[in-house]
């Protein structure tokens, strides 16, 4: 179905009353049906299965489990696991997942984040994901299984959310930077690619400008160590003055670290350094890493508690859910 602007609608989910009515029996004898439980004809159970492949229908598994005394299923959707942020956030989701006795099935958006989607709902009763397309290329993959997006804040009907804060996240950092005599700040960015494949600044970027206040030297690399090594050469080139860099992730901080020790700058002497993420490696260089961290387990807790909110709901809502994460900034040696 496609929404008057343009937009792919989310398939509403099927109901067990949509089953009853189109296979002509009563939402009792589908329940026996899905559930392979007695006291209805062969034939019957049959009829009941065929309406339910036809109309797409995926009981609510979470009121099956609890009368089977089984646990269910969370699919976990990250970016990569080549970035070590991924990591964290997966490690924070499971050990909060795992202690409210639920199932966790993990996978990346490698394939296609529409791919991931589709793979993971055969698999889970709902989905939580880290997702960088828009909500309308992956929602309706998932035929109604409840999605919670992390980061962005959900648009779709079925879509939920667990949005970052990061106006008042990068605005704290900025203020705490000024006070500790920042005053020509510079950023390495990452590109976000447009529907045209167009390169634009990010939301980070565009924040930090804005809580700048004043035009900075921006280029954009990469998310990778290599990519934050080159983009600092780069802003030295643009402005040898500059004292103060914000780089896109903790992965490009550090290579921003390790691009000033080759030109045998002083971090944070000469020049202060700080990332976006919070990973635990940025403990491990030096100078240590000041980082805004998006607090893993903060979000992974949100999250967990929109999806109870979903499992005891019968039929689940559809009306989107959110919650707000606060970035809180770690002041370590770097800046």
């Amino acid at each position: 179905m496609i929404h008057p602007d343009g937009t792919a609608a989310t398939p509403k989910r099927v109901t067990i009353r949509d089953v009853a009515l189109a296979a002509g029996v009563s939402r009792q004898t589908v329940t026996r049906a899905v559930n392979e439980m007695p006291e209805i004809s062969e034939e019957t159970r049959q009829r009941v299965m065929r309406t339910v492949e036809e109309l797409g229908y995926r009981p609510n598994r979470f009121a099956i489990d609890l009368s089977r005394q089984r646990t269910h299923t969370v699919g976990l959707i990250v970016g990569t696991f080549r970035n070590p942020y991924y990591a964290q956030l997966a490690d924070a989701f499971v050990n909060e997942l795992h202690s409210r006795g639920w199932q966790v099935v993990v996978g990346t958006a490698d394939q296609g984040e529409a791919e991931a989607v589709r793979s993971m709902a055969s698999q889970a009763d709902a989905i939580i994901g880290y997702f960088i397309e828009p909500q309308s290329a992956f929602a309706p993959a998932a035929r109604g299984v409840p999605i919670v997006s992390l980061e962005e804040r959900a648009t779709m009907p079925g879509v939920h959310s667990v949005e970052l804060d990061f106006r008042v996240g990068i605005a704290d950092l900025v203020a705490g930077l000024r006070a500790k005599g920042a005053g020509r700040f510079a950023m390495i960015d990452a590109s976000t690619p447009d529907a045209d494949g167009i390169g634009l600044g990010s939301p980070r970027r565009r924040l930090f400008e804005e809580a700048v206040g004043t035009p900075c030297p921006v280029v954009t690399e990469p998310e990778t160590i290599a990519g934050g090594v080159e983009g600092f050469r780069k802003l030295l080139a643009l402005d040898p003055q500059i004292d103060t860099v914000l780089a896109f992730n903790d992965l490009m901080a550090m290579g921003a670290v390790q691009g000033a020790h080759g030109l045998g700058i002083d971090v944070p002497g000469r020049v202060r350094i700080v990332g976006i993420d919070g990973i635990s490696l940025g403990e491990a260089i030096s100078p240590t890493l000041t980082t805004l961290s998006l607090e893993t387990q903060v979000v992974a807790a949100e999250a967990a508690s929109i999806l109870a909110e979903l499992f005891a709901s019968e039929p689940m809502p559809t009306a989107s859910i959110t919650r707000a994460v606060t970035p809180v900034v770690l002041w370590r040696e770097s800046a």
